[in-house]
């Protein structure tokens, strides 16, 4: 596969195969191992992002169907005991608010119609309200492939509650509203617990061993952002990790944040799985017992907001007396196709420095004409994996399908996001 293209080989170390391939088993055995346990805190490699109308879609599946607040209370008016019934008039409306001691609970409001009844079950009056609650929403592990996003609403608070009915109002008897909202915490915590909002599944890539999981629930009220900050086994290289804010773009409902140094450390593991040939032989067939090897060197965001990524990648010859390696690079270009999401598509192959043969093939590029096979294999690896790990949309909520659409992207040095749209199915009749 690789001829001799001028020069003579000389004692020059570069060129003995036995040192070339003690190289190259160094390199590939510095690729990390999967991180046990999967680690809890920072640095984070994957940020998922809801906008406020995002969360309200979102919660309008499970919260919207099942408001917790119909129900009845026991009551002492004017007219004599009784009890005083109520029930939603209108859809929740959910709001990321700074709220005091809870920085992970959410707002969301309605309003209500109440009546009061009589001993005797006849209508004593009638009347209007609306109420704030703040419930905690938190990450629990559900197995150990899958989040949950959960609701508590055993402890709900009522935040604010305005009440108009039977000559009660809330400006002229704050004492006895504060009491009737003591009331209907109570009689929610005693009907609701934990409620399962959203399901984030881990990656389905290589031999399933990888893992993305929900660590930490984040809310930055100021820009109406909730972030659930993503951790996984792949060891990230010195230096990566995201830094997490509230940022979104304007109108979208949905961002997914990638660091890119995430993309090198999918890329080595799926190297080690086999899922992308490491080892080829002459023919350009992968083989753990060939001669010519690869092995990643890095993966870069184009500078500029340019929509590429550059990867940088040795091609090894380890065998037959003439070895060495070649520094190449190689452009993906990222793009976005409707009904597919995002799309890498790799570029051409240009040869940038080397050792020993790879030194002699980087003024003629003959090392990598030679080893197109192992070139193109390569890179068909890279582009591919990379495609299915940057779309990501492994979530769920139960008793709905989410329909995802990729309305854009944005690629940066050192992160990549994607833009998503998303909206809820309810299953039909006939669906099993």
């Amino acid at each position: 596969m690789l001829a001799a293209t001028g020069g003579c080989r000389g004692e020059d170390i570069y060129f003995d195969c036995e040192y070339q391939e003690s190289e190259f088993r160094a390199e590939v055995a510095r690729t990390s191992e999967l991180l046990v346990p999967i680690p809890q805190g920072e640095p984070y490699p994957v940020a998922i992002k809801f906008s406020e109308a995002g969360v309200n879609t979102l919660l309008e599946g499970v919260v919207g169907q099942d408001v917790p607040f119909t129900g009845e209370l026991p009551f002492v008016w004017y007219t004599g005991p009784g009890t005083l019934k109520f029930e939603a008039t209108s859809a929740p409306v959910i709001e990321l608010e700074s709220l005091e001691g809870c920085p992970t609970c959410v707002q969301y409001s309605f309003d209500f119609s109440c009546v009061m009844y009589g001993l005797d079950d006849e209508p004593q009056g009638a009347g209007v309200g609306s109420v704030k609650f703040r419930i905690p929403m938190e990450l629990e592990p559900k197995g150990e492939t899958s989040t949950v996003l959960v609701a508590d609403y055993s402890r709900l608070r009522v935040q604010e509650l305005y009440l108009n009915a039977f000559g009660l109002e809330t400006e002229e008897h704050p004492a006895l509203v504060e009491a009737l909202g003591l009331f209907m915490e109570e009689k929610i915590r005693e009907s609701y617990g934990a409620t399962e909002l959203l399901t984030l599944d881990s990656w389905e890539i290589g031999e399933g061993d990888v893992r993305l999981l929900a660590r930490k629930l984040l809310v930055f009220p100021e820009q109406d952002t909730m972030v659930l900050a993503m951790q996984s086994n792949l060891a990230l290289p010195p230096g990566g990790g995201l830094e997490i804010d509230g940022e979104m773009p304007m109108g979208v409902p949905m961002v997914v944040d990638f660091d890119i140094a995430l993309f090198e450390s999918m890329v080595d593991r799926l190297m080690d799985e086999g899922e992308i040939p490491r080892i080829y032989d002459e023919d350009g067939v992968p083989d753990e017992d060939g001669n010519y090897g690869v092995t990643l060197e890095h993966i870069v965001g184009a500078p500029g907001g340019q929509e590429f990524m550059t990867t940088q990648f040795k091609v090894w010859r380890f065998a037959d007396g003439y070895c060495g390696y070649a520094l190449a690079t190689m452009d993906l270009d990222v793009d976005l196709v409707e009904g597919e999401g995002v799309v890498l598509t790799a570029g051409e192959v240009a040869v940038l420095g080397g050792q020993g043969a790879g030194a002699v093939a980087a003024q003629e590029s003959q090392l990598v004409e030679d080893n197109q096979d192992v070139v193109s294999t390569f890179r068909d690896g890279v582009a591919g994996n990379l495609g299915t790990t940057i779309n990501y949309d492994a979530l769920a909520i139960e008793g709905s399908s989410i329909v995802f659409t990729t309305l854009a992207k944005d690629v940066e040095v050192d992160h990549l996001e994607t833009w998503i749209d998303f909206f809820l199915v309810e299953p039909s009749d006939s669906d099993p």
